[in-house]
């Protein structure tokens, strides 16, 4: 399969010539041949290439026609939210993944978008290895302890900055995990102060 199979489209051809006819005619068979693409079985990487380099050729179109304009968006859109759905999917899809790691016996209950900002956090508290594995590395052996597939993670990472501010932060996960954890020490506290 060719990295550029969504640029050689009848959709793509149109949309480089400013024909809004022929754009519209065509857009179901490209979002058809995006589906085709994800579910390719060349892999999740070509799928992912693949994705991108016609999202970035997209880009570069800037047809004079509103009409045109709003096709174009809604291809990039659906091209992005296809990126975001593979981000989803293990790297590898040579080898079926047990829910539980078999070495630690652990496994990860949470989203996958929830374990990326650990993975951030701690990389950034330097607090396994005083910070000197890469992003790359603390995510696959993290994942990998619970018993998950290596991911691509700046790709999530992108997803969690481009979040909306929740009560001023971005870090859902980090921000409900350490809430929970002061509630459940205030909680102790008055337990062991109606003991005495």
């Amino acid at each position: 399969m060719k990295y550029d199979m969504l640029t050689d489209t009848a959709f793509f051809r149109a949309a480089q010539n400013g024909s809004h006819d022929e754009m519209a005619a065509n857009y179901g068979e490209f979002i058809e041949k995006v589906v085709e693409v994800c579910g390719c079985a060349d892999g999740k990487p070509l799928a992912f290439a693949t994705l991108v380099y016609t999202e970035i050729e997209l880009d570069s179109l800037k047809p004079d026609s509103d009409p045109a304009t709003k096709l174009i968006a809604k291809a990039k859109l659906f091209l992005d939210d296809m990126q975001t759905m593979l981000e989803q999917l293990p790297i590898t899809e040579m080898k079926s993944v047990s829910p539980t790691s078999k070495a630690s016996g652990l496994s990860w209950t949470g989203d996958i978008t929830s374990l990326v900002e650990l993975v951030y956090g701690l990389q950034e508290m330097r607090c396994i290895n005083d910070g000197k594995l890469s992003i790359e590395e603390l995510g696959n052996r993290l994942f990998s302890a619970l018993g998950m597939e290596p991911r691509i993670y700046t790709r999530l990472y992108i997803n969690i900055k481009k979040r909306s501010l929740r009560n001023g932060v971005r870090t859902y996960f980090l921000t409900e995990m350490r809430q929970m954890l002061d509630e459940r020490i205030d909680q102790d506290i008055h337990i062991s102060l109606r003991r005495k």
